[in-house]
């Protein structure tokens, strides 16, 4: 019988890109997760004892070459040479019945060239804040690489203590980061050429046809406008990355690499979630800027085959996009569809309002469906001082009706549009304490939650309400 097997298309790069290395086999390890769902949507036909053969890194079952992926990147706004695939391996790619190519590649693989004095290896906790954030982000609409399994087993890591060791597949059509680019540019042209002809044949074939210096113009003009978009998105739906440097930067635009992350609990426009962020450099409400930071870095890289002013371009058309983009989701999660030229003040005022009042930011656009119904006292209930708001939902008001649409269709919007639930980090940590003694039902449940958020999910409506004060705004730090 044939065994089953992933492509591997990153060797047409040149040998320096990646160094071939074999994972470090978890033993006695145990499968815990799979996502049914984006095995139904990647067409994967592997079973159960082929995932776990792939995600404990033994493989037996399934033939790949995997490799560790070499780049460069700014940390925190230094420049650091040394980066790479520390922990994890790209195993190869899966085709599904499109024959599009799924990149699936192993975190806590073990030692890499790239390791850097680390062990290479994940816990359980990081496995899960990762597996949940991004099936959350995507359930949302939110562009992000996906989780497929992860695998555990017995032996224990050293972190802030001794913890359970994991592994995870992540899933994306591509791993190139603007780190690649860094690496390329330093390298030389003939790096520089080979990474945009790669790029350009798996993710754009439809731009072969122009000269050299015009694909890789448009491959950084598409990086920036998706960036832009991308963070306009985060910033919406209340998401805090918190490691926002050039090698977790994806090429294509996803959320990639999560560490330290948050979805805000009260609204506050200068949250850290990440511990170590003793500045404030990957604050919430710098996010949209470090964006075009790590664009302009990008730009660096670019700039000896692209012309400068087509750069510029790209990067002043960065804060329009991102702008555009703000401005029509924030519209979206009041239950708008038009524009008018007083939105941004609408949304300004709003925001100042719940960063005053440390208003919870998700349950706010959930509950506006109450507002003027039999139930709006829990609106009404979110509010320390409902007089505040009493002349922005006025304007609110006049705002809908502008629309030309009935209060159903305004309040289906809203219902629509808003999440029932998110993972706020208090209900991850509960999951990973329950997982880490041998109960994963909270983890399984929260899955199919998290990948269906707007629904009304009235099993969870204990987690429906406003976090209490040791719940909230939660930091953490980078192994997570």
């Amino acid at each position: 019988m044939l065994k089953s097997h992933l492509l591997q298309d990153f060797t047409q790069l040149p040998a320096d890109f990646y160094s071939h290395q074999l994972p470090e086999p978890q033993p006695h390890a145990q499968l815990i997760i799979q996502n049914n769902q984006l095995l139904s949507q990647l067409n994967c036909t592997l079973n159960a004892t082929e995932l776990l053969d792939l995600t404990a890194g033994t493989l037996q079952q399934v033939d790949c070459q995997p490799l560790a992926q070499k780049y460069v990147g700014h940390q925190f706004g230094y420049y650091n040479p040394d980066l790479g695939d520390g922990r994890g391996l790209l195993l190869g790619q899966w085709h599904d019945k499109n024959d599009q190519a799924w990149d699936f590649h192993l975190k806590g693989a073990g030692r890499t060239p790239y390791s850097r004095q680390g062990d290479g290896r994940a816990v359980l906790r990081s496995c899960i804040r990762e597996f949940l954030a991004s099936e959350a982000l995507y359930g949302l609409g939110i562009p992000t690489t996906r989780a497929l399994t992860i695998a555990t087993s017995s032996e224990k890591v050293k972190r802030e203590m001794l913890e359970p060791r994991a592994s995870l597949i992540r899933v994306t059509p591509s791993h190139i980061r603007f780190g690649h680019f860094q690496w390329a540019a330093n390298q030389g042209e003939k790096h520089f050429k080979a990474l945009v002809a790669f790029v350009i044949q798996k993710h754009f074939p439809q731009w072969q046809i122009h000269p050299f210096q015009h694909q890789a113009w448009l491959i950084f003009d598409q990086a920036c406008q998706n960036t832009a978009k991308l963070l306009a998105q985060w910033k919406s739906f209340g998401f805090n990355h918190g490691v926002m440097n050039t090698d977790n930067m994806s090429i294509l635009g996803e959320t990639f690499d999560f560490g330290p992350y948050a979805f805000l609990d009260d609204y506050q426009a200068d949250f850290i979630c990440n511990h170590s962020d003793y500045e404030g450099r990957y604050g919430y409400n710098q996010q949209a800027n470090i964006g075009l930071w790590n664009c302009k870095i990008l730009a660096g890289s670019f700039a000896d085959w692209v012309d400068n002013g087509l750069l510029e371009q790209s990067l002043q058309a960065f804060v329009d996009n991102y702008y555009q983009h703000y401005r029509q989701q924030m519209l979206h999660r009041l239950g708008l569809d038009t524009t008018q030229s007083t939105d941004m003040t609408l949304i300004i005022e709003l925001l100042e309002r719940l960063n005053r009042y440390a208003i919870d930011y998700s349950l706010f656009f959930r509950r506006l469906a109450l507002w003027q119904t039999e139930s709006e006292f829990s609106f009404f209930h979110l509010l320390p001082e409902p007089e505040a708001f009493s002349d922005w939902l006025n304007s609110l008001e006049k705002r809908i009706q502008q629309e030309q649409i009935t209060d159903s269709v305004w309040l289906q919007r809203i219902q629509q549009r808003n999440p029932s639930v998110i993972l706020r980090n208090y209900i991850a940590q509960d999951i990973i304490i329950a997982a880490e003694h041998g109960n994963t039902e909270p983890l399984h449940h929260w899955l199919k939650a998290l990948q269906s958020p707007f629904k009304a999910h009235r099993a969870l409506s204990k987690y429906q309400q406003p976090p209490l004060a040791h719940q909230k705004g939660f930091q953490l730090s980078c192994s997570s």
